[in-house]
């Protein structure tokens, strides 16, 4: 009884998880969904984002990730007859025959424009030693992108196979890998593209039917905010990767751009599509929030006074500015009450003169629920020159310390020593010869 009920709680708290950031009901109908800023993988809304979910097609994502990081564009790779056929029931395919080659460039082409399922496998069999060996460094760089509750199986995202039961990622590991895959060109390229009318000839197709992208949305531009009478708030969307499965339902990834610059990625997994309420849908819900919601922030300036301190051996009163040499910004609500920014400051102690200008002297760290948002250097605000006590003894004791003050100082020391030998030694001989003559006058 009592662990039914530790369950029901359990279940009711996930149910209720929005944002830490920013709490807004968001009439979104799926089993998870997080919306993150593109540059820094700071959070603005979230719905049981490390829920291990299937993540059918958008698993197209990782393995384009290692493609990119480990292929050539323009190696040549051949398809065999596994790959053709290892596709699922029905599965997303554009028509590649056994045997027949084409180059990695257009294989991801096809991949995450057209979604081909064939595409994942004859990339995986080609790049490595074979599909277990891609497979190993496909979970390998989704770590590293910060994947940490993602297990891949396949590289297309089949899910129908008993072998692919321990398939499965979250939203926050798929937007952090998307966030990785948006640092390539390439990437953002192919993604862009609504349509694929360029795939090579090849030795078993002379041409290739115009394929369309199946991100519905690509290319769109919705409204958000007050209306101004023009396209100053609206963002675009960008790009990028659908995927559904029966047992998945469907699911979709999607990159964002407003006017200012501002970049979000939108993951929405194990959506029951209906009319009206569709994955697209609630992404257009999840995009328009943010940007309703959060804009680019100025958390600290250029040449703002961090604190004031005393320099120590210096020519005048050695008051000194502290100050930071940058700004930083960051995508935070519009309500600066809601802002749970922690900072973390760090100055050198103890300060000497001299102190030029422009020296940095330490840093101011920002954190926005563990995510390093940005970094400004403190800076001492102008020149402080030494005392001419202090300067004679920093002369003096650098001159002591230098290695020819000590070795002269040995050989000093080594013909001091010789001398006050000398002269013992002739005393010494002196009294003998003394002895000698009084001796001899007997």
């Amino acid at each position: 009884m009592k662990k039914a009920l530790v369950t029901l709680i359990l279940a009711i708290i996930l149910a209720f998880q929005i944002s830490p950031a920013f709490c807004k009901d968001l009439d979104i109908d799926a089993a998870a969904y997080i919306l993150m800023d593109a540059k820094t993988g700071s959070v603005l809304y979230e719905y049981n984002p490390d829920a291990r979910l299937r993540p059918a097609s958008t698993t197209k994502i990782a393995t384009a990730l290692v493609a990119l990081k480990k292929g050539n564009l323009s190696q040549v790779m051949t398809a065999s007859k596994e790959a053709v056929s290892d596709i699922g029931v029905g599965g997303m395919n554009i028509g590649i025959m056994p045997g027949e080659q084409l180059t990695l460039d257009d294989l991801l082409h096809a991949l995450l424009i057209a979604s081909a399922n064939e595409t994942a496998n004859i990339i995986a069999e080609n790049l490595f030693s074979g599909k277990e060996e891609f497979m190993k460094e496909m979970n390998k760089m989704a770590a590293e992108a910060g994947a940490r509750n993602s297990t891949f199986t396949n590289p297309c995202g089949i899910d129908e196979y008993e072998k692919d039961a321990e398939h499965y990622s979250t939203a926050r590991d798929l937007a952090l890998i998307a966030k990785e895959c948006l640092t390539f060109p390439t990437f953002r390229d192919i993604i862009g593209r609504k349509k694929l009318d360029m795939l090579s000839p090849t030795n078993k197709h002379n041409k290739w039917n115009v394929l369309s992208n199946t991100n519905k949305m690509l290319g769109q531009s919705y409204n958000y905010g007050p209306d101004t009478g023009d396209d100053r708030n609206q963002f675009t969307v960008t790009g990028l990767k659908t995927g559904s499965t029966v047992r998945a339902g469907a699911n979709f990834i999607a990159s964002a751009v407003n006017k200012d610059g501002l970049e979000l990625i939108s993951v929405i997994l194990g959506v029951n599509n209906k009319p009206g309420r569709t994955v697209f849908d609630f992404t257009e819900t999840l995009l328009r929030a943010g940007y309703e919601n959060y804009s680019n922030q100025l958390i600290i300036d250029r040449n703002e006074i961090i604190k004031k301190v005393v320099v120590k051996d210096a020519a005048d009163d050695g008051q000194l500015d502290l100050v930071t040499n940058g700004k930083v910004e960051a995508i935070l609500p519009n309500d600066k009450k809601l802002w749970k920014i922690d900072e973390k400051v760090t100055i050198k102690e103890n300060l000497k003169a001299p102190v030029t200008k422009g020296t940095v002297l330490g840093n101011i760290a920002y954190t926005l629920d563990g995510v390093n948002i940005g970094k400004v250097d403190i800076v001492s605000s102008r020149t402080i020159d030494q005392s001419m006590n202090a300067k004679i003894k920093a002369y003096v004791n650098k001159f002591t310390s230098s290695p020819w003050f000590k070795f002269g100082s040995i050989a000093l020391a080594v013909v001091i020593c010789f001398f006050i030998l000398r002269k013992i030694l002739r005393k010494i001989s002196r009294r003998r010869i003394y002895k000698i003559k009084e001796r001899h006058k007997w």
